[in-house]
């Protein structure tokens, strides 16, 4: 099972650890944050955006087509009662992808490991200590 630690450092921000990477999360101005880093639903949404980059980056690897330009772009929407992201929407360009590979492509990210957690609901035990 991968580790990753989540430590408080100051009024809204955290700082995580993941191997030998650290991320900064916070909230915005608005929420009382300083904004030093993405919002936990934002890293959500990068995640699964880059998660099916990857997807698309090894289909296109796999099949000769060239990359160059190959760009994600992800945008989300929120939702109360309970606190979500109700809807997210994905644009994958490739420039250059001929025609004949969309479905491809398109089947590929379908595989992505964070869209499949996400559609097929995930055990999550909580403890405290």
């Amino acid at each position: 099972m991968a580790a990753i630690t989540v430590k408080f450092v100051n009024r809204v921000k955290f700082e995580a650890k993941i191997r030998q990477h650290s991320i900064t999360v916070d909230l915005t101005p608005d929420l009382q944050g300083t904004d030093a880093g993405p919002m936990p639903p934002e890293l959500l949404v990068l995640s699964l955006a880059s998660c099916m980059g990857y997807y698309a980056l090894f289909y296109c690897t796999k099949n000769r087509i060239p990359v160059d330009g190959l760009q994600i772009d992800a945008s989300f929407e929120k939702a109360k009662n309970p606190d979500r992201v109700s809807k997210i929407d994905v644009k994958i360009s490739i420039p250059n992808l001929p025609k004949e590979h969309q479905k491809g492509v398109m089947e590929a990210v379908d595989g992505c490991i964070v869209k499949q957690t996400l559609m097929h609901k995930p055990e999550i035990n909580i403890s405290i200590n």
